[in-house]
Parts: C-alpha cells; structure tokens; sequence
C-alpha cells in the first residue's frame, strides 16, 4: 500500500467517483488512477468500489471504512510536512480562511494588512463559509480557519473558539423620520418594511427574538444576505435596512445614514474554528492573536489539549472585543 494510492483514492470520492475529474485534480492520466486503484483493491483483497462498466457506481461498506482511514493517513502526513515546514520555513506558508463576505470586507482587511507586512511569504485564500459535500460548514484541512459570525454545531472534529462580538445597526435614507430619532425603539422599527437577514441566520435570529419579546410582528419586505443589496434597496427607498453594524458604519453615501442598534438587539456571537488534527504553525498563532487578542499563542498552546467542556469553560473567561 503506497500513499499515493490513499491520494488517488480520495481524490475519486471527492471528484463524486469520477475518475476523469480526479486525475485532473491530481495532474496526472485517468488510465493511472484506475490502475492504482484496481491494485490497491488487489493487494487488500475487498472491493472499495462497486461499478458499472467501466465507471464506479458507489463505494462498498468495507471501501467506505477504508476511505475513512485512508483520510486520517493522509492527514498525518500533511501534519508530518507541516512540522517540518515550521521547523525549516518558519515564515512561509498558507492561509485559507473561510468566512463571510461581511467578515472579509469590513472585519479581516486591518488584521491581513498588519500579518503580511511580518510575514510577506505567506499565501492567503479567502473563500465563503457554506456546506461541503459532506455537508460540513467547517473546514478540516491543514491550512484552514473558518470565521463564522453563526451558531455553530458541536463536533468532536473540529475546535471552535469565541471570536468577537458583534452587533447589528440601522441604515436609513437621510430624509427618513427615523434619521433624526433621538432613540429607535423596537416599536418604531416595526412601522416600516424592514430589508434585513435570511430567516434562521444569526442576525435574524437576534431580531426575532427581540421583536417577540416585545410582542411586535414586523414587516420584512426582503430577506437577502448581502449587505451591498440590502444598502441598494433602502437607497431605492423600499425600507429600512438591519445589518451588521460593522456593514452599517461603511455607509459613505449622501443619500444614506446609519444608526447603531446595540441598546435594540441583544449582541451575537462570531467564532473561529479549525480542525483538532491542524498543527498550529508560528505565523497560524500570529494571525490568530492579531485578529482575536484574547486568543494569545500561551492561550492556544493550552487549547490544544484540551477537552471540548475544557473549552467550553475557558471560553467563559475570555473578554471579547465588540464591534
């Protein structure tokens, strides 16, 4: 069994068991792939896949629990690679942050600009927060971070730490009546259609809850996730637009103005999460530190061994910066 052969047989059931798109992946020839593979079934003696013709149909259960170990094999080598990367290239290296569109414009651009004037070698990839085809929101490569301003859901695989704080704000029209209001209420919120988050994102969640509380039924004229839309129709004079208050403050506009709601809606939760089997390199622990103060390389070197209700615990004491 040759590493190599793990490799290409990720790469099928990443590639949805086609192989032409696999080797494409893995620049090299489809007839090298399916070799590989019809050796490594040979030497194991199983059938990893079932097939139709000369095409694979689906992965059998034995070839299912194979691919599994086969994926935690190839993680320890890249983890092998990486310590020997921060041993010998200390400052070069690759960053995948996966996040939101609100996170990249308006929170991630101060943290980048200060890390690539220390560390000008290191390569970045900025790429949406959303479902895998495994139906992951997290990444678990050994490069990656997801910034998420969401709920996220308990996985033993992956760590997720508090980020910051974050808070949503009101865009109006200069001429609206809410725009010279010396306290928005709730209550005056509700008297216009509101332009604001997709039902059961975060920042809507946060609304919900206040207006039932409050036992007020909003009007939502549209529900969109990105903030540029959201600022495109309150301009259009179609309602009042909740976003993000980090969004809100970005309005340089003539036409518009923002309104900070944190006395309004209760403040929301972002986190940053990477997976358990990530080595966490030297600049990794710089960026971390100059995007999450709280989250200092002595803090994250703890981390490391701790339990998820370790975690869980520490995550109580930390002060969170708010935006």
């Amino acid at each position: 069994m040759k590493l190599q052969q793990l490799r290409y047989l990720k790469a099928v059931v990443d590639n949805n068991l086609n192989i032409s798109l696999a080797s494409n992946s893995l620049y090299t020839t489809q007839p090298g792939v399916s070799k590989q593979i019809k050796l490594l079934e040979q030497e194991l003696g199983v059938k990893i896949f079932e097939r139709k013709g000369k095409s694979l149909s689906s992965v059998t259960a034995v070839g299912d629990l194979i691919i599994q170990e086969a994926i935690q094999m190839l993680d320890i080598e890249s983890r092998i690679k990486t310590i020997v990367n921060d041993h010998v290239k200390p400052e070069e290296g690759f960053l995948n942050i996966y996040t939101t569109n609100t996170i990249a414009r308006y929170l991630l651009p101060n943290t980048v600009d200060q890390f690539v004037k220390r560390y000008p070698k290191i390569k970045f990839h900025i790429g949406s927060s959303q479902l895998d085809k495994y139906g992951h929101l997290i990444k678990r490569g050994q490069s990656d971070f997801s910034i998420v301003a969401q709920k996220v859901e308990h996985d033993s695989d992956v760590i997720v730490l508090p980020a910051y704080k974050w808070n949503l704000g009101l865009i109006v029209p200069k001429n609206h009546p809410l725009a010279t209001s010396k306290e928005v209420t709730l209550e005056n919120i509700s008297q216009y259609p509101l332009i604001s988050y997709e039902p059961g994102s975060t920042g809507r969640i946060a609304q919900d809850k206040a207006f039932k509380e409050q036992g007020i039924s909003p009007y939502y004229f549209m529900t969109v996730m990105d903030v540029e839309v959201i600022k495109k129709y309150v301009k259009l004079g179609y309602g009042i637009g909740v976003v993000a208050q980090v969004a809100a403050n970005d309005v340089i506009d003539d036409e518009l103005i923002n309104i900070p709601l944190e006395h309004v809606f209760e403040a929301s939760d972002a986190w940053l999460c990477y997976s358990r089997n990530l080595f966490l390199q030297k600049y990794m622990l710089d960026f971390i530190e100059s995007f999450c103060p709280h989250l200092t390389r002595e803090v994250m070197e703890k981390i490391a061994s701790y339990t998820d209700n370790d975690i869980v615990k520490l995550s109580k004491t930390f002060q969170l910066p708010e935006y």
